[in-house]
């Protein structure tokens, strides 16, 4: 029996549900939320939904997190977005004090789940919720870097290159890393690609203020990953010890993701690829100190 949970069931939360019930074999799917009749009322639209797919999953939802009880994996969203008049500083801290909390509810129904953080700035929240887990790394994954690859992949397309192993690693933030890979792309157009990869969450943000239908995604996959033991090659934020000589901080890179969570991948990166994931985590570090 596969059982998948979710912590926090706004915008991203909901549509990932979504997305996973779509496109992941599962069983049943807990959602868990403050506002209880929003984790009830998603809850049974997606039950009927599953129907409709010609799946049978049950959908159970409420504010009580014994809900989440033998999931197998727990994605949690959980955490407020930047306001008006509110800083990144703020909304790091708040977000940290909203994971600790969720981590240790979790602890208490559901010890064994791998766990994904979609919660930003989710580098940090990453290694906030590696940290108050106590779990092994592996277990504990955040899902920005997936999310900035698929839109590097899509600028890419856009220039007619349909192959492309370009991925984006280091921060989920202005400070990300570009690899090219063996992508066959001009330089000129990578520039083109890279500096559209940077501003497309913002161009989204102001004609709609969230982005949710592209993260939902990426989490369904690396849901499926984990559940079918897929051992997929795709990027996620780890906690990292000594990789990229890097350590005590948690940041996007090549991951091996299959049933026992992220293995991290170590792959030969160019001296500028390595000076700015180096860069990067000074950033990711810096917050972690403020907090």
């Amino acid at each position: 029996m596969v059982k998948i949970g979710f912590v926090g069931v706004g915008r991203i939360g909901s549509t990932s549900a979504y997305a996973t019930l779509y496109d992941v074999d599962c069983d049943e799917i807990a959602l868990v939320d403050l506002i209880e009749d929003l984790a009830v009322g998603e809850a049974m639209d997606l039950e009927t939904a599953a129907i409709a797919m010609g799946k049978n999953v049950v959908v159970k939802g409420g504010k009580d997190y014994s809900l989440l009880k033998n999931s197998d994996v727990i994605v949690i969203s959980a955490g407020i977005a930047r306001k008006l008049g509110m800083t990144r500083l703020d909304l790091t801290k708040t977000n940290a004090d909203i994971v600790q909390n969720v981590i240790k509810k979790i602890s208490q129904h559901a010890k064994d789940a791998i766990l994904i953080l979609t919660t930003n700035p989710v580098d940090v929240m990453t290694y906030v919720a590696c940290k108050a887990s106590g779990k092994p790394r592996n277990e504990v994954m955040g899902m920005g870097a997936s999310h900035d690859t698929a839109r590097l992949r899509e600028q890419i397309l856009r220039l007619g290159i349909e192959e492309a192993d370009a991925m984006v690693i280091g921060e989920h933030g202005d400070s990300m890393v570009f690899l090219k890979g063996q992508t066959n792309i001009k330089s000129k157009e990578w520039g083109v690609a890279t500096k559209a990869t940077k501003e497309r969450g913002m161009e989204i943000i102001k004609r709609k203020s969230a982005t949710y239908y592209a993260p939902a995604s990426c989490v369904a996959k690396i849901v499926k990953a984990i559940v079918s033991d897929e051992n997929a090659i795709m990027p996620v934020s780890v906690a990292l010890e000594g990789e990229y000589g890097l350590r005590d901080v948690a940041m996007g890179v090549p991951a091996i993701i299959g049933k026992h969570g992220a293995k991290v991948l170590e792959c030969e990166l160019s001296e500028d690829e390595m000076t700015g994931l180096r860069e990067s985590a000074k950033v990711i570090k810096k917050m972690l100190k403020e907090i």
